[in-house]
């Protein structure tokens, strides 16, 4: 039977402590961390996903903000969310799965479904839940583990992805599915 996976998306210094979303990752720091605990606790793989970027990365030039450049403090997972229960995968691109081994150690580990948490969800959250379902896999996106900076950002994301590439449910529903809740 296939397994399932938690992923964690840019949950990096420069991302979460940015004034602009930093209360609500305050917010959501327990949940994911529940969630983490979930997954691990019942033998399903957690990734971290994180963003690992050159200096010069046209990134910059297109939106304007300089973050999470490999090798800086800025681009660490949050200590927050330390000690790490899983691995680490770069990617320089939006989607987890462009160009990264994600793909390769899902197929490893033998897992079908993953659930994915983290930030934003209107670009990295959504490109990996589309990425996902072109691959096959059953993307479920946590509504309480993810945010956006704008609100209504998040909405529309959440409202795309349940429409036309996967599902969203609350941690509770998780919990409840993983008989943790």
């Amino acid at each position: 039977m296939p397994s399932k996976a938690l992923l964690v998306i840019d949950m990096q210094k420069d991302l979460c402590y940015d004034l602009r979303r930093k209360r609500k990752v305050e917010r959501m720091i327990a949940p994911l961390q529940k969630a983490i605990d979930i997954f691990v606790s019942t033998g399903h793989p957690v990734f971290y996903i994180c963003l690992s970027l050159p200096p010069g990365d046209e990134q910059f030039t297109r939106f304007g903000d300089r973050y999470c450049i490999e090798g800086t403090e800025g681009s660490q997972i949050i200590p927050e969310l330390l000690p790490l229960k899983g691995v680490i995968i770069k990617k320089r691109k939006h989607s987890a799965f462009f160009e990264t081994e994600l793909d390769q150690r899902l197929k490893e580990a033998n897992v079908g479904e993953i659930y994915l948490s983290g930030l934003q969800t209107q670009i990295c959250i959504m490109t990996t839940a589309a990425d996902a379902s072109f691959r096959g896999y059953r993307p479920v996106v946590i509504s309480d583990c993810v945010i956006s900076t704008r609100e209504k950002n998040k909405r529309d994301a959440l409202n795309w992805i349940s429409r036309y590439v996967g599902e969203v449910m609350p941690l509770a529903q998780v919990a409840k599915e993983f008989g943790s809740g």
